[in-house]
């Protein structure tokens, strides 16, 4: 049984989505571990830390571009709601994106040390000046965006959980892979419906 398109995203926003998971959770875990040890490490494992926030920068593009294309899975909530999640959706996005332009912004390397290279081969241009701020306060600006990104990312988690253990509305279930669940199926053209049905005169 084919899946239907209005239960779940399409397979390539889903595949985009969980990409940008993975390469959120390295680039986390890269930052907080292995690049806040002693000595050298925050500048051995720069060049890493940097192609993969441009990875996530191409994923994101990516993924805003498509998702112009590709409509959402139908949801019968009301538009606070709808207009609520756009919201936050947006502001994530925004937020993400902020982390990694000021991350690249306080990227200035040091004397006599050779620049980073994204992914061992490509130059990193350098940023230009922006309002006279010094590479260190967009580093300041930058670890505290990282902080507000996470909250939200927390956020955006435990909501997801509330839809999958709690609302039950098929909301997380957009976004996982595998053979579609016949009887969610059901319950929600059910629900397709009978909103058809109050909406005709």
């Amino acid at each position: 049984m084919r899946e239907n398109p209005r239960l779940h995203w399409h397979s390539g926003i889903r595949l985009l989505h969980w990409l940008t998971v993975i390469a959120l959770s390295a680039q986390i875990a890269i930052a907080f571990g292995p690049m806040n040890g002693p000595g050298m490490a925050t500048m051995n494992w720069l060049p890493l830390h940097m192609s993969i926030g441009v990875t996530i920068l191409a994923i994101i593009v990516l993924r805003l571009c498509w998702r112009i294309f590709t409509q959402p899975p139908v949801r019968h909530t009301s538009r606070f709601v709808r207009f609520a999640t756009a919201f936050f959706h947006v502001f994530l996005y925004v937020m993400i994106l902020a982390v990694l332009i000021t991350g690249w912004l306080d990227y200035r390397p040091m004397p006599f040390m050779p620049p980073a290279r994204l992914f061992g081969n490509l130059h990193v241009p350098l940023a230009p000046s922006v309002g006279g701020l010094s590479a260190r306060a967009f580093a300041f600006v930058h670890a505290k965006l990282v902080w507000i990104m996470l909250g939200f990312v927390g956020v955006h988690i435990l909501a997801a959980f509330v839809h999958f253990l709690v609302l039950r509305d098929g909301v997380m279930r957009s976004m996982f892979f595998g053979r579609p669940n016949i009887a969610h199926r059901e319950a929600q053209l059910a629900v397709d419906e009978a909103g058809s049905s109050r909406e005709r005169p």
